[in-house]
């Protein structure tokens, strides 16, 4: 195995708009000869410097993205340093770790053993491994949180509880190290100790830390706008919903009113929820059209806005809004919080209250149909072939293309429509996209009718038999445009045979999900390609944003990304 050094930061607390502190100490660990010991915060640079500069050494940290961000705030020259461990797997990250091996095992959601929620936390992983409890170490009083009373004192003058805590926090990184790579787990490699797809995650984890750590602000106008605006909104629903008693004056709702009103408007085709009740979910209420209901699901909407991210947008004019991303989710995707900047509404005003520091500017790339490339070169690894991939490659319009196999017309003849504003071509267009998008994911007639509307706001039929056949009929019309899933969903279906789920390997990364259904099975692959892709486009952008350098740019110019 390669030279380990382990190593974690103790800083001052991370407060609001303050996410790479002030480093008071650096503790570490060596692999090599099993020894630790204790640097001070002003001469923790220049330890760790070398260790990045000589390529025999590999990094460990527990969410070490966090302590590479104090350092680098407190010297920026050690980044052109850091992005490069990165870009050659050198950097290991003990959370990570624990959620690539979990995942593989399909308890990255739910721990079995506890039937309760997976947790990645130092504290979680050696409960876990080596039912060590290490909460005693937690608490407002502990030398954990306390660490700027100690900022600038001398190490010799600590008090011994706070220099054993901090090496002993780079002594358990090694050591939750070392067991994970002694895994018996098809994604770890025991010569090496590496985690498959670990490199890949850990640089994503990084690129995202960087876009947290530096947040983003809001224009003070723009959020006062925002506020009055959906304050004048919810009075005016709340009279709707007064007008047709479905909200009562002291504020309650009457749910029996409401759940007859959805009867009364879908009849047999009302949903329900496990119970049997009628369902009165968002996209229940819209499929009514009742102006009551359609108040109520909207004025559901308004209050979100208003109590989650007027607050957040407001806090945002005085100081950086720093969200918490969450580099890997079951599906390869990202999540995020705090706020959610990953799901921003489009409606409402909300994205408008975002702007640049003086000087910079936002800039938007789109991923043009990125899952559905995505989808296009899963069937070319798995399949060998793509009707999808080859119409990508001409340049084609996926949407117009399934557009032009429901009208029963040729491409060319639905391009040249569609280029003049065809609204039958228009309108197909817009159901093609739901099918486009949906039906990948393994989605049957009834599903289907729903997501196309909720997504898409396209209607298959008023009567519900009718709308069944209408999707079966789509799905089928689908099938024929990319003959393709056919085979793909038999691959999935085979991989169940005679098992209630399988184990899913990410085709390029070899990432491994286990413990996948149908759907979940049908939408991996596609999803978790094209988010791979994605992040490893974060890392490079942020590489040449910080450095002005990366593997696509090696000239002797600076990147025009770069500061």
């Amino acid at each position: 195995m390669p030279n380990y050094l382990a190593f974690d930061t103790e800083t001052w607390r991370i407060t609001p708009g303050r996410l790479a502190p002030r480093i008071v100490c650096l503790s570490w660990a060596r692999s090599t000869d099993n020894t630790s010991g204790l640097v001070a915060g002003k001469d923790a640079v220049a330890f760790i410097r070398p260790y990045l500069e000589d390529a025999s050494w590999h990094l460990v940290g527990h969410n070490i993205a966090f302590d590479w961000g104090v350092l680098c705030a407190a010297d920026p020259s050690l980044l052109e340093l850091v992005f490069a461990a990165y870009a050659a797997g050198r950097i290991h990250d003990t959370s990570m770790r624990e959620k690539l091996t979990k995942l593989a095992v399909g308890e990255m959601s739910t721990d079995f053993s506890t039937g309760k929620v997976t947790k990645f936390s130092m504290e979680a992983c050696f409960m876990r491994r080596f039912h060590v409890d290490l909460s005693a170490d937690k608490g407002e009083d502990a030398w954990r949180m306390r660490y700027h009373e100690l900022d600038g004192v001398p190490l010799e003058q600590w008090p011994e509880d706070a220099s054993r805590y901090a090496i002993e926090d780079a002594e358990r990184t090694m050591r939750l190290f070392l067991d994970q790579a002694s895994d018996d787990s098809p994604v770890v490699d025991r010569d090496t100790g590496i985690v498959t797809n670990e490199a890949e995650q850990v640089a994503a984890a990084w690129g995202l830390h960087l876009a947290g750590t530096w947040g983003i602000r809001t224009d003070p106008a723009a959020v006062v706008k925002l506020s009055h605006e959906l304050d004048k909104q919810a009075h005016g629903f709340r009279s709707t919903l007064l007008k047709y008693g479905i909200l009562r004056p002291d504020g309650t709702k009457d749910m029996k009113l409401i759940r007859g009103l959805v009867e009364e408007c879908l009849g047999d085709a009302a949903p329900r929820t496990e119970k049997g009740a009628i369902s009165t979910d968002r996209e229940c209420l819209m499929r009514t059209g009742h102006e009551g209901l359609v108040a109520l699901a909207e004025a559901g909407a308004v209050e979100k806005l208003r109590t989650t991210y007027v607050p957040v947008l407001l806090k945002g004019t005085e100081l950086p809004i720093n969200p918490r991303w969450n580099p890997l989710v079951e599906s390869g995707r990202t999540s995020c919080g705090d706020p959610n900047l990953q799901n921003l509404p489009r409606k409402g005003g909300v994205r408008e209250c975002f702007v640049p520091r003086p000087g910079r500017l936002f800039a938007s790339a789109d991923y043009s149909t990125l899952e559905l490339c995505a989808l296009a070169q899963v069937c070319l690894d798995k399949i060998g072939w793509s009707n999808m991939a080859e119409a990508i490659r001409a340049g084609q319009d996926l949407h117009v293309q399934m557009a032009a196999t429901l009208l029963g017309i040729s491409y060319d003849e639905a391009i040249a429509r569609h280029k003049k504003k065809d609204p039958q071509v228009k309108e197909m267009r817009q159901l093609s996209k739901a099918a486009n998008f949906g039906l990948p994911g393994g989605l049957g007639a009834p599903t289907f009718i729903a997501y196309a509307w909720a997504t898409y706001g396209v209607k298959l039929a008023d009567d519900p038999a009718e709308a069944e056949e209408r999707g079966r009929q789509i799905k089928a019309q689908w099938l024929e445009t990319w003959p393709e899933m056919r085979k793909y969903f038999a691959d999935v279906g085979e991989q169940l045979a005679l098992r209630d789920s399988f184990d899913l390997t990410q085709v390029r990364s070899g990432r491994v999900r286990g413990g996948v259904g149908y759907t979940d099975g049908c939408n991996s692959y596609f999803q978790g390609l094209a988010a791979d892709g994605a992040k490893a486009s974060l890392f490079l952008l942020q590489q040449e944003s910080y450095t002005g350098r990366s593997e696509l740019w090696k000239g002797e110019s600076v990147s025009p990304l770069y500061g």
